[in-house]
């Protein structure tokens, strides 16, 4: 139940901070600057991306066997290989303004990032 928090908490926590920067942005008209009925898409995109991680993610699961949770190879395969995927399809999917895709994808990584460190800070306490 612990590593499904911890992807629960990735998706909620990195869905906070992206529409908090859509919001930032928006207020100084650095994007979304027409008044057309696309003012409000990076909202929607930032939600989509952070659900494509999310359920990338889900591979974190994997961590309930006891060979994938103690091979550090295995759990650092299980945090980052389907989002190092998203983030590469995304940077290839947007090749002429790569930019934005990234930022999008920028707070889960982070957040996914700490989620591992303490994991492994858990794990290589309890041995």
């Amino acid at each position: 139940m612990k590593y499904f928090k911890t992807v629960v908490f990735c998706f909620l926590l990195a869905s906070v901070i992206s529409l908090g920067g859509v919001f930032v942005l928006q207020s100084t008209a650095l994007i979304g600057k027409a008044d057309t009925d696309f003012r409000n898409l990076p909202y929607g995109i930032a939600m989509g991306i952070n659900l494509c991680f999310f359920i990338g993610s889900l591979t974190i699961l994997l961590n309930l066997k006891e060979s994938v949770r103690f091979n550090m190879l295995y759990k650092a395969l299980s945090f980052f290989l389907l989002p190092s995927l998203i983030v590469l399809f995304l940077l290839l999917a947007m090749w002429d303004e790569p930019w934005p895709g990234v930022l999008f994808c920028v707070p889960y990584l982070f957040v996914l990032i700490i989620s591992f460190v303490r994991s492994r800070n858990q794990h290589s306490g309890n041995d």
